[in-house]
């Protein structure tokens, strides 16, 4: 009877332990609009796992994906949307509903080629272009061609870029939290907390912040000493490792193209 009850508690014990590892959730965090100011450059300062979404042709752009990218720092290229209000807010590089196929593939491929070691991209505002079939599907093509994955901020409930994404068998991802809609420490205390709830159930949530400085500044505070109730992780390796090969493939066979194509622009005018 003895050696029957110290099994039992064991067993009981044994799942106690199993029952407490499960609520350790995962979370990825993506700062957006990166590229604008000087201030974004105090978000080096986080832990390497956090993303930047960086904006292309802003005035930081290039020397901060360059600088995250030394920090093996993941990079995406955060790409203006049409929206329902304030396009005129959206920047150069904007992909917008009145352009045709080929238009809008050639200014979504330069805004790929400003940052080169971007993995992925996601809207930012779009509130009108991610409820629309055509335009979705024109940047799937593109980001199959360059093994890319999408991130859908889901800055409207009828978007179907994530939909789109999966039925073009694009990786994907979606925003599910966001930390700073209000600046205040509290606030995004709150937010952050509910991120965690989140990730205790889901395993996994992604939350997209701005570089405010008072963003930075919470998020500083947060991480300078261990945290505990999630593991935060890099953006990427919510993509099944399958999925990552693929992409990592297909990008080795653009590289190639490119270079066996500049090899005979180059051979062209000696």
């Amino acid at each position: 009877m003895r050696l029957t009850s110290l099994i039992i508690l064991l067993i009981a014990l044994l799942q106690s332990q199993t029952s407490f590892a499960e609520k350790i959730g995962v979370l990825s965090i993506v700062l957006d609009d990166m590229g604008y100011s000087l201030n974004d450059f105090q978000a080096l300062s986080l832990p390497k796992e956090i993303t930047f979404s960086v904006l292309p042709f802003t005035p930081q752009a290039s020397r901060l994906a360059e600088k995250a990218h030394q920090q093996g720092r993941e990079i995406l290229l955060h790409i203006p949307m049409q929206a329902k209000k304030d396009n005129h807010k959206l920047g150069k590089g904007a992909l917008m509903l009145d352009m045709q196929e080929k238009e809008f593939k050639a200014k979504l491929k330069q805004s790929l080629h400003s940052l080169p070691y971007a993995q992925g991209i996601n809207n930012h505002m779009g509130s009108t272009l991610t409820e629309q079939i055509k335009p979705m599907r024109w940047t799937m093509e593109v980001l199959q061609t360059q093994g890319l994955y999408f991130l859908d901020s889901r800055t409207t409930p009828q978007t179907i870029a994530e939909s789109t994404a999966k039925i073009s068998g694009i990786p994907a991802l979606r925003r599910h939290v966001f930390l700073d809609n209000i600046k205040t420490e509290d606030a995004m205390e709150a937010q952050l907390q509910r991120a965690i709830e989140l990730s205790q159930h889901n395993k996994a949530v992604v939350i997209i912040a701005h570089p405010y400085p008072e963003t930075i500044r919470f998020l500083q505070q947060k991480f300078t000493k261990p945290v505990s109730g999630f593991k935060l992780i890099a953006l990427n390796l919510l993509i099944p490792e399958a999925q990552r090969l693929v992409m990592s493939q297909k990008k080795s066979e653009l590289q190639q193209a490119n270079n066996l194509t500049d090899s005979k622009a180059s051979s062209q005018t000696q």
